[in-house]
């Protein structure tokens, strides 16, 4: 009974430090949005996004061993992105419209969408083998 309450307690500690991990990456990816060099604008938000958000639902499937622990990160980062995405009363904006504010929403819900297709997907049912006495 002691080992069941410790594998509880990791997958609920586990799906707790990935929750945090997407909160995390969204506050990050968000603020390099307005990455430019050279007045170009480099889409790194959006790469990250994508590479981030199908890595960390990996990461909470296999720390909570369930699959919806790929839809608790892509929850907490859709919290983080849709809020800095929402002018405050005071105007300030973090992720603008433009190039690279579109990167990371539509690259982000890419990598969600890749991530959720892959543990959600309908799976073919098998077909139950003969026992070993019938297939003489």
């Amino acid at each position: 009974m002691r080992a069941r309450g410790l594998e509880t307690a990791v997958r609920a500690g586990g799906a707790v430090v990935a929750a945090a991990a997407a909160v995390l990456a969204a506050l990050i990816e968000s603020f390099l949005v307005p990455t430019y060099w050279d007045g170009v604008a480099i889409p790194l938000a959006g790469a990250l996004a994508f590479a981030g958000n199908w890595s960390l639902a990996a990461l909470a499937v296999w720390w909570t061993g369930s699959r919806w622990g790929a839809l608790l990160t892509s929850i907490a980062w859709f919290g983080v992105v849709l809020a800095a995405s929402m002018p405050t009363s005071a105007g300030s904006l973090v992720v603008g419209s433009g190039l690279n504010g579109y990167a990371l929403l539509l690259a982000g819900t890419a990598g969600i969408a890749v991530a959720l297709w892959r543990y959600f997907r309908p799976r073919p049912q098998q077909a139950p083998s003969a026992p070993k006495e019938s297939r003489q």
